[in-house]
């Protein structure tokens, strides 16, 4: 019989987090041991009494765990404190302001019948925030069975970095990837890297299993500040150097792979070009902004992607000032598409 771990960390969503656990009790359990792994990240609201009311009344077959933090570490450090504790063949995160969807688990099931060596089975989200749209455009199951196919489809956004609405077998994910970075925003988009980068195999499935919803409250949707400008453009740094000491590697269209890498990068760090414009930072933070942009362009032209070079001008002064023109700002979408396309033929 199968088992999957559920992981889900709880901070401050009290309107929500009975909805997301009631998601994974109203799953069907044929054929299937669950247990959910709940981490208490310190929030300030009654999210967690919400919870244990829920636990306590409960009385069927998950194992509910409940761990708890001494003090807020992040979304991060709680993914990483349940991926600990888990002991399901399969793992899946779930963020506690989503929700899956009736009969998630066993459509997931009957994939994993159906493809039993995959290392990570992606379901269809609808996206509440976008206007409920769908992430993956899909009809038919794709199954993706090379490294480089994997990496290239998500360096191209053909596969969303989100951490969630993944079942992946736990044995391959402890033994292979690293913890999620503690301490920034964005971690999702490293992780999810060295996750298709390692994988042996993907199945991308096209029923929509999960709902990210729009949580006004969350710690991307709160008010801008200074302090949150400083620890945003940090996460920049963070995460691009990280992707710069892993870079794409493919034994087969070795070039293609690589331009869709360094394009991913620049479109990445545009943002927080964007966000230093606008904003004054300590000396040694914006020190370590242009060391990071250096060394993506650095990279670049020791490997000889000098088209792509060209491109990263636009994070350097005075090219970055373009960011500031109205119409610049306007059709940058247009760019970006732009080289996302170029990442395909180059």
């Amino acid at each position: 019989m199968v088992s999957i771990s559920f992981i889900i960390p709880v901070y401050n969503v009290e309107p929500y987090v009975n909805r997301c656990l009631e998601s994974v009790l109203s799953q069907d359990m044929t054929g299937v041991n669950m247990e959910c792994i709940i981490v208490d990240d310190c929030g300030q609201d009654h999210s967690m009494e919400l919870v244990r009311q829920l636990v306590d009344s409960y009385n069927g077959s998950i194992r509910f765990m409940i761990v708890e933090h001494e003090k807020n570490r992040g979304l991060s450090a709680a993914r990483n404190t349940g991926l600990s504790h888990a002991t399901g063949d399969y793992i899946m995160f779930i963020d506690s302001d989503d929700y899956l969807m009736p009969d998630s688990i066993g459509y997931f099931l009957d994939n994993i019948k159906q493809y039993p060596e995959v290392d990570v089975y992606i379901g269809n989200v609808k996206d509440c925030k976008s206007g409920e749209t769908f992430l993956l455009d899909l009809v038919d199951p794709i199954l993706y069975d090379s490294d480089d196919q994997i990496l290239y489809r998500y360096l191209n956004h053909q596969i969303y970095p989100c951490a969630w609405n993944k079942l992946i077998r736990r044995r391959f994910l402890q033994d292979k990837i690293a913890p999620f970075i503690e301490g920034v925003f964005f971690e999702d988009m490293t992780w999810s890297y060295h996750l298709l980068s390692c994988a042996s195999s993907v199945l991308l499935l096209p029923k929509v299993t999960y709902v990210y919803t729009y949580n006004q409250s969350s710690i991307m949707n709160t008010v801008f500040n200074p302090e949150k400008a400083e620890k945003t453009l940090l996460s920049y740094i963070v995460n691009v150097n990280d992707l710069l000491d892993f870079p794409a590697v493919s034994d087969r269209n070795q070039r293609k792979v690589g331009t869709g890498y360094l394009l991913y990068l620049g479109n990445f760090l545009m943002r927080g070009v964007d966000l230093f414009i606008r904003y004054s930072f300590p000396d040694q933070l914006a020190k370590d902004f242009l060391k990071v942009r250096k060394r993506l362009l650095s990279y670049s032209l020791r490997k000889g992607y000098l088209l792509v070079s060209c491109f990263f001008l636009l994070l350097f002064f005075p090219f970055t000032y373009l960011q500031k023109l109205y119409y610049f700002r306007r059709y940058y979408y247009i760019l970006e598409k732009v080289t996302r396309i170029m990442g395909r033929w180059l």
